[in-house]
């Protein structure tokens, strides 16, 4: 798959999730910051369109803002050919943003559930904001402790869907004993308790990869108690991109594609790159890190040979 773009947003569906909205600037900066090349999708989605990306994010189309079926098709072949996607939605999951996204997901046997959860001991200052704390081991959740999943919906997985090329897992759980939700049970909305419900869905479908998340909160960063900033909301979002980002399917790729990935720099080094980066002797973080790595390597190997000298 030819890309020329790293990351797509979709621009077709009247999404909430938009690179101009200053709600986002921060996830939209830490995008840039990364040398990532941004792009949008208008006027309806089309396979050649999608090639373009190495991620494709759809977040949260509103106001009855359909999906096409020609266009799901073209988003699974996408997948299914090497391309990685992130789908949000939000609280009330179809039912109250008025989209149909699990049309889409369910291929990849996610669905979001027409719900909102909550939680009466762990949460972040409201009970509509609950903390997550239960996470399955994988890259994604590297790391990470703690998230704040406000006014979100929560998810259900269809293993049946899994063949040898496909499989879905949860990698997010809701407290086992605290956790309620409320859900649209056809005709009205019903308050029920329940256990270790999924909010973090991801996937591999022939030579792609799917992340889902039912809380677009998570990527804003107009609140401390619960966006972007709040406990390891950024960490995560961090580790999505790069899990999203890194595909290699044969050996040559392993060579040639980089892999992204995010690590804390110390302030006062941070601020010498970027002071370096003004006076322009190198062109970007990505050149500075390969750079100095490349340094690293070459001493450790010549004190390596040095020690097996002696």
């Amino acid at each position: 798959m030819k890309t020329e773009f790293n990351i797509g947003f979709d621009y077709s569906h009247q999404n909430k999730l938009t690179i101009e909205d200053p709600g986002f600037n921060d996830f939209i900066e830490y995008l840039f910051n990364s040398d990532l090349k941004l792009g949008k999708i208008e006027a309806g989605i089309t396979y050649e369109k999608l090639s373009a990306y190495n991620v494709f994010i759809i977040g949260v189309p509103i106001a009855e803002s359909y999906l096409y079926s020609e266009e799901i098709e073209y988003l699974t072949k996408y997948v299914n050919d090497g391309g990685s996607l992130l789908v949000l939605n939000d609280r009330g999951g179809e039912i109250e943003n008025k989209n149909n996204l699990n049309d889409l997901t369910e291929i990849f046997g996610i669905k979001f559930n027409p719900d909102q959860l909550f939680d009466n001991e762990n949460y972040s200052k409201d009970i509509s904001r609950p903390i997550i704390k239960d996470f399955k081991k994988h890259f994604i959740t590297r790391d990470i402790t703690q998230i704040i999943h406000s006014n979100g919906c929560t998810i259900e997985i269809d293993k049946s869907v899994e063949t040898e090329d496909i499989d879905v897992s949860a990698i997010g759980f809701s407290s086992e004993e605290s956790a309620w939700h409320k859900i649209f049970d056809g005709e009205e909305w019903a308050e029920e308790s329940v256990e270790s419900a999924a909010i973090i869905a991801i996937g591999h479908f022939g030579m792609g990869k799917i992340v889902a998340i039912g809380n677009l909160s998570l990527f804003s960063g107009f609140h401390a108690l619960y966006g972007i900033h709040a406990a390891d909301n950024f960490k995560l979002i961090a580790n999505i991109i790069s899990w999203l980002m890194n595909k290699a399917h044969s050996q040559e790729a392993q060579l040639l594609q980089p892999i992204y990935t995010t690590v804390p720099i110390e302030q006062d080094l941070y601020y010498w790159m970027k002071e370096k980066l003004d006076e322009e002797r190198w062109k970007n973080v990505e050149e500075i890190v390969n750079f100095a790595l490349k340094v690293v390597k070459f001493r450790i190997r010549k004190q390596d040979s040095q020690d097996q000298e002696e």
